[in-house]
């Protein structure tokens, strides 16, 4: 007889945590495991849920704080073998009702540095991170995305380090592109929500010192839009600017740039980088949680210090002017972050 087994996420929208639970759910193994999605919104969802051997169950209460009796009920009627969660009000909430039902695997996958990431998150941020302590010992095992953010737990909150493991986010394989001509062109690309903790304000003064033949593209959608497009027009660059909103095919959007760039102050692991990579695309990046666990200096991009403006600059200008192995790029993130790879670690913890 199949396992039940959940993975419980608050919609199939554009976030990087929602994409890694769609992948998961794809790649569990299904002559072991019945696989099944729990949603609490899919009122906007923009990854598909026509899914082959999988069972996609909306709950139709828009967020988490409303969700508490029909996943309640959905538990304790289908008496999965494992249920998985993801991001913190996700978790703090499945926790909740694992106290009233028995799950005999409960792993919650995290998603923020909470040090980095306070500083960011408003109250909100905070808010969450005081249920931490309590609700997160419900959990079998907690999925850390990277190292740092393994030790921020250890720093920050009271939990067995037992319980803290280390697995990173799936990619793709991607399709074959054909890659562009440049012609001494220099296009840049940095894909992700327009909000704070990203850095496009220090993005667009970095890019403002480049010389006229770099042209950047800024995807995604968020609360700075119209901030960043002052900005744009404020330095006087708007020639040199491309702001397309959401991208629905993120990959054939970067295979036309020649390089990656993150700003951002605060990362869990950077799934924009990973798919950048993917395609053999080199990246420059601040330091931020999990980079290092991607980025090898010199084989496939360049790590900057926090606040290094005239090096992060510096390094688009050298990145941009070099030659790149790509496939042994591509190679090597297949190798390490395979979605195979990765989905048969997460079986792993409920072997």
């Amino acid at each position: 007889m199949k396992k039940k087994v959940f993975f419980v996420v608050s919609s199939l929208g554009v976030g990087g945590s929602e994409r890694v639970f769609w992948l998961l759910s794809q790649n569990f193994n299904k002559e072991i495991f019945d696989v099944y999605i729990v949603l609490f919104d899919s009122r906007n969802d923009t990854l598909s849920k026509s899914l082959k051997d999988i069972t996609v169950i909306d709950l139709k209460t828009i967020n988490a704080s409303k969700s508490f009796f029909k996943l309640y009920r959905l538990i304790k009627d289908e008496k999965p073998y494992a249920v998985f969660s993801t991001a913190t009000h996700v978790n703090i909430l499945v926790a909740l009702v694992s106290f009233f039902t028995n799950v005999p695997h409960l792993i919650g996958r995290e998603s923020n540095i909470y040090n980095q990431m306070s500083e960011f998150g408003g109250f909100r941020a905070k808010f969450w991170g005081l249920f931490v302590n309590f609700f997160y010992k419900k959990f079998n095992v907690i999925v850390c995305q990277s190292m740092e953010m393994k030790n921020s737990f250890q720093n920050n909150f009271i939990i067995d380090n037992n319980k803290l493991v280390v697995i990173h986010n799936p990619v793709l394989k991607p399709k074959d592109v054909a890659s562009p001509i440049h012609n001494g062109i220099n296009k840049i690309v940095m894909v992700g929500r327009l909000a704070a903790e990203k850095g496009h304000d220090r993005l667009l003064k970095i890019f403002a010192g480049l010389p006229n033949n770099f042209f950047l593209t800024i995807a995604g959608n968020g609360p700075l839009k119209k901030d960043i497009e002052d900005d744009v027009y404020r330095l006087r660059i708007q020639n040199r600017i491309f702001m397309p909103g959401h991208i629905t095919d993120v990959n054939q959007l970067l295979s036309q740039h020649k390089l990656f760039v993150l700003t951002s102050y605060t990362e869990g692991f950077p799934n924009a980088v990973l798919e950048a990579l993917a395609l053999g695309i080199p990246v420059v990046a601040f330091y931020v949680g999990g980079i290092t666990e991607l980025i090898k200096p010199g084989f496939n991009g360049y790590i900057i210090d926090q606040g290094d403006l005239e090096g992060f600059r510096s390094a688009i200008v050298k990145a941009c002017n070099q030659v790149w192995d790509t496939d042994a790029i591509k190679h090597d993130i297949d190798q390490r972050f395979s979605v195979n790879k990765i989905a048969e670690q997460y079986e792993a913890l409920i072997s």
